[in-house]
């Protein structure tokens, strides 16, 4: 047993080692980089892959959609060049349309004319003979005239009457004077009528 004279024992003498130290720091600082550079790389490198995978489809997808536009802008000048044509062939119509629509208007004004004159010609009959009718349209109304002779006035206060059977109408007898072109006691008139164009 090793002791002194005053009874304690040998002091111990601690050395440290300061390489050491330093060697095993920078050693597990080594290890702790490259785990990050290989998590990293192995990050960068996922993201490359998905770039790799993913720039090509999203190229692939561009063209189709791009493809589908111009598919769509061709479909539209189609239309377009349809529509131009329908608007053609309706500008071409519309005056055949005015013209037939003028000309059923007109026929129809045409027979309400001649059904009128029909009319007051068709009233004498008996006893009268026409020199002449006229029939007109003024102001919105048809205006009827005629010459002739009667066997009587009665005869022609008759046509009068019958003709005159239309509403809303003007019909007078005007003009009168003898003639003895059908009878003795005869007589030679003007008819006027008016009626309203409706």
């Amino acid at each position: 047993m090793n002791a002194s004279s005053i009874g304690n024992g040998p002091a111990s003498i601690r050395s440290i080692n300061v390489g050491a130290n330093l060697l095993s720091e920078w050693t597990s600082n080594q290890i702790r980089f490259r785990s990050e550079a290989n998590r990293y790389a192995l990050g960068i490198g996922i993201c490359l892959l998905a770039l790799a995978v993913g720039i090509p489809t999203i190229a692939k997808a561009r063209t189709a959609h791009e493809s589908q536009i111009k598919q769509h802008q061709v479909a539209l000048a189609e239309l377009k060049g349809h529509l131009d044509q329908a608007n053609a062939a309706k500008t071409a119509v519309e005056p055949k349309i005015a013209t037939t629509e003028l000309i059923a208007q007109t026929s129809s004004y045409f027979n309400r004319l001649l059904g009128e004159l029909y009319a007051v010609l068709e009233s004498g009959k008996s006893g009268i003979a026409f020199s002449s009718a006229k029939i007109e349209v003024r102001a919105a109304e048809i205006l009827i005239t005629c010459r002739a002779d009667a066997e009587s006035y009665e005869s022609a206060a008759t046509f009068a009457e019958t003709a005159g059977q239309t509403p809303n109408k003007v019909s007078t007898l005007s003009s009168t004077r003898p003639s003895e072109l059908l009878s003795p006691i005869g007589i030679s008139f003007e008819y006027l009528k008016r009626v309203p164009v409706q």
